[in-house]
């Protein structure tokens, strides 16, 4: 018998992911992606010979599927893991530098494992440190089946729990935002309670974090595209799918047509955005599929600076009183020789209010920014900046999200979805992607599994 085939439509991570499941299923795949490169939201480029990404994309040891992802195309080691240890600096008021607290866990049971550094956070009060504990606990009990979370937003809840607008501001705002990529005042409470319970409040080393040595496109990519390669799949770049074959009556997927050429597929895996699925659904399927377009969008901007000298010794830190939401030094993986100064990447999430202004506005703002915290930075030559962005980074994961996230299949057994807006339970992390190809693949194999046996039964019946 010949081997299945499925056409994977998206080359981003949920793309990726379902297309290495689909190949170790034994099944013939083609990758389409509609844009010259691939990766999707996790993507690099490159400058005056230097290389960057479009953002910085973290993950946590919780994160098990995209670990999963990691391990199997051979890029763990270069994504290593660290012990939960985040500096969280602000300003000096006399302009002298930065003062800093730390997020980090001891060797205790969660949740108590964070205990110690929580009491000594300096950027709260001694009566809002204390009422820290009361609203962890009551976070760590929410039942994450309960739809009403998904009804309330996660400040809302805090604020029920005896948490100040600055408690909100400078420590649950630090996870929440980069995570769920909005605010905690708009947030849903279903997905802050599902970040906060899966990484941080039910295993001692669940938060531990962990980022990229070299670029993205080298980590997420190219090994995977060497992995499909050897199990002979079909790639290709700049080959946008224009429409779905059906059969007869519509039930079945037969092929995608590009650039005006069919091809004849067993399956298909749509793992685009929301516009371009529903540019793709067949009629009857789009009306179902239309609340998926009320998730909206949230942007992700990064500030890149290239500097002449090290200004600071923090391979990461977080912001508070700043502009600076979280700083990475990228010096390695742009392709700086020790000694041949630091690339500095500053990552703004739910970046509403800096998607439309102009890259010199942001490279200003954010170079006085870093100057700011690191005094060395005043000092320093800025060799090159760069803002990149990513206007439609991730779903926005507000109030009432839940009902409109759809499941990997659809009423057409062989066309499933694979993209992060799906239900996983997660926000639009690459966990979520990564999990979403895993459920999508994992659906898909079991719907074309009982087709092939049918197939079977029907050719042995006509043979006898």
């Amino acid at each position: 018998m010949t081997r299945q085939h499925v056409v994977v439509v998206g080359a981003g991570l949920a793309g990726l992911s379902s297309a290495i499941g689909a190949v170790d299923r034994g099944m013939q795949v083609t990758l389409l992606e509609g844009r010259p490169r691939l990766g999707g939201a996790t993507w690099s480029f490159e400058r005056k010979g230097l290389k960057f990404d479009n953002g910085q994309h973290v993950y946590l040891a919780c994160c098990t599927s995209y670990r999963r992802y990691l391990a199997r195309i051979g890029s763990a080691a270069k994504a290593p893991l660290h012990r939960l240890a985040i500096p969280v600096l602000r300003p000096k008021s006399n302009g002298s530098g930065s003062e800093v607290a730390w997020i980090r866990r001891s060797g205790l049971p969660a949740p108590f494992h964070l205990a110690a550094s929580l009491g000594r956070y300096r950027y709260l009060s001694v009566r809002e440190r204390a009422n820290i504990g009361r609203a962890a606990l009551s976070l760590r009990r929410l039942d994450l089946e309960d739809p009403s979370l998904d009804q309330e937003t996660f400040a809302h809840f805090l604020a029920r729990h005896g948490q100040s607008a600055r408690a909100i501001e400078v420590l649950w705002d630090l996870i929440a935002l980069p995570t769920i990529n909005v605010h905690a005042h708009e947030a849903s409470l279903l997905l802050a309670a599902k970040v906060f319970q899966t990484g941080l409040l039910s295993t001692n080393g669940a938060a531990d974090i962990g980022w990229s040595q070299i670029p993205l496109t080298e980590l997420h990519v190219d090994p995977a595209l060497a992995v499909l390669s050897a199990h002979g799949a079909t790639v290709r770049s700049k080959a946008k799918v224009s429409a779905l074959v059906l059969n007869d009556d519509a039930t079945s997927v037969t092929g995608v047509v590009v650039d005006g050429e069919t091809i004849d597929c067993d399956a298909v895996i749509l793992a685009v955005n929301a516009s371009e699925v529903m540019n793709l659904l067949p009629h009857p399927l789009r009306a179902d599929f239309a609340r998926v377009t009320e998730l909206g969008s949230s942007p992700i901007v990064d500030v890149h600076i290239v500097y002449d000298r090290t200004v600071t010794n923090y391979k990461i830190a977080a912001g508070v009183d700043t502009p600076v939401q979280f700083l990475f030094d990228r010096s390695g993986a742009a392709g700086l020789a020790k000694g041949e100064g630091q690339c500095l990447a500053i990552s703004i999430s739910g970046a509403d209010g800096e998607q439309g202004e102009r890259p010199e506005v942001l490279i200003d703002r954010y170079q006085r920014a870093v100057a700011d915290l690191f005094p060395l930075a005043r000092e320093a030559k800025v060799v090159d900046a760069v803002v990149s962005r990513e206007l439609h980074a991730t779903f926005r994961g507000g109030i009432g999200t839940q009902r409109l996230r759809p499941g990997v299949e659809t009423k057409i057994d062989n066309l499933v979805l694979a993209v992060a807006y799906t239900d996983t339970g997660w926000p639009a992390t690459m966990e979520g992607a990564v999990r979403s190809g895993e459920r999508a693949i994992g659906h898909l194999a079991q719907v074309l599994s009982v087709a092939s046996r049918s197939r079977g039964d029907t050719i042995m019946k006509e043979a006898i």
